[in-house]
């Protein structure tokens, strides 16, 4: 039985239970972990939530509450009984099939935790990486964002080939709403990928190409073509995943965060995979003073936003070779 087969069922459970004299009716699920999981029905509306328990020393400083895209967190302290119950709870109806998935997913990645404090703020983390991803009402990539997000696995396991997979994850800022697709050390790294012809590169913001706080920025051009049997985004994040848990298992929870932010949900696996593309090219330009761009400095300030379109073709004089990107990609390595 899976875990969300085994949540359902606890659900079922607690709602045959009939009404309490308490806010939860719940039923715990059989699972090792440093905390105890259980699915409740809360009273007197009904709503299920995953309920997460913890020794009180566990608990963090603050009273943890947020509501969000549907789904509510509240932690409840019980100082007699020496407890912290965190509750995860569907309050919209309709999302009560993503609400399994996310529940399931709670469950697995918060089972992990070596302890019970770290699996309280793990349960967040993930959640707060859930709510990203509701928010941007995401069911499934377009053509365009999945050309986009393997170019950025594309380009993070570049980078993890020099400098660790556990630097790579972290210099991986795209899914946190960062600057640059990657940032680290005082380098940064915008990538523009693209899919057969065509030679429009698309600067989406005047942040884009800034240099501002940064030694170096690069724009790296991964070049895709659409064919049958090559790789999709699914098959790129689990190759990186095997390789992360083979050399830096303990970054494989943040690179699952991000995947999640940047709107990849794993779905079953007899589900259609996605457009498939084979690596075709890959450039990287170096984004120095003279390169033709927009930036907050470079437009009267009555502009606050722009986007615009670079031509590939133009831009040969700040192609840099695989030597230099390899230069750039070690210095990000370096220890702060």
């Amino acid at each position: 039985m899976t875990v969300r087969d085994q949540l359902v069922a606890k659900w079922a459970e607690a709602a045959h239970a009939g009404p309490a004299d308490r806010e939860w009716r719940a039923v715990a699920l059989s699972m090792p972990a440093t905390v105890r999981f259980f699915a409740g029905i809360r009273e007197p509306d009904g709503r299920i939530a995953l309920l997460i328990e913890a020794p009180l020393g566990a608990a963090p400083a603050t009273p943890l509450r947020m509501v969000a895209e549907g789904v509510s967190l509240t932690d409840q302290r019980d100082q007699s009984q020496g407890l912290v119950r965190v509750a995860i709870a569907l309050e919209r109806e309709p999302l009560r099939d993503v609400f399994e998935v996310l529940a399931a997913d709670l469950v697995e990645v918060v089972r992990q935790a070596a302890t019970p404090a770290q699996a309280i703020a793990i349960g967040v983390s993930r959640l707060e990486a859930w709510q990203a991803f509701l928010r941007s009402g995401r069911r499934g990539l377009s053509r365009e964002e999945q050309i986009g997000l393997l170019g950025e696995l594309t380009v993070l396991e570049l980078l993890a080939d020099e400098i660790g997979h556990e630097a790579a994850v972290e210099a991986w800022c795209g899914p946190l709403d960062g600057i640059h697709d990657f940032s680290k050390s005082g380098i940064g790294i915008e990538v523009k990928a693209a899919a057969g012809g065509g030679n429009l590169v698309r600067i989406s913001r005047l942040d884009q190409l800034d240099r501002r706080g940064l030694s170096s920025l690069l724009l790296a051009r991964p070049r895709f073509q659409e064919a049958p049997g090559g790789r999709t985004m699914s098959t790129a994040a689990a190759d990186i995943r095997e390789a992360i848990d083979r050399s830096a298992p303990g970054a494989r929870r943040h690179f699952d965060d991000r995947l999640l932010r940047a709107g990849l949900l794993e779905r079953d696996p007899r589900a259609p995979s996605g457009f498939s593309f084979v690596l075709q090219q890959f450039r990287c330009f170096e984004v120095r003073e003279d390169f033709p761009r927009m930036t907050g400095l470079s437009v009267p300030p009555e502009i606050v936003d722009a986007s615009y379109s670079l031509d590939e073709r133009r831009l040969g004089g700040f192609l840099i070779t695989p030597d230099m990107l390899s230069r750039s990609i070690k210095m990000m390595g370096r220890v702060s």
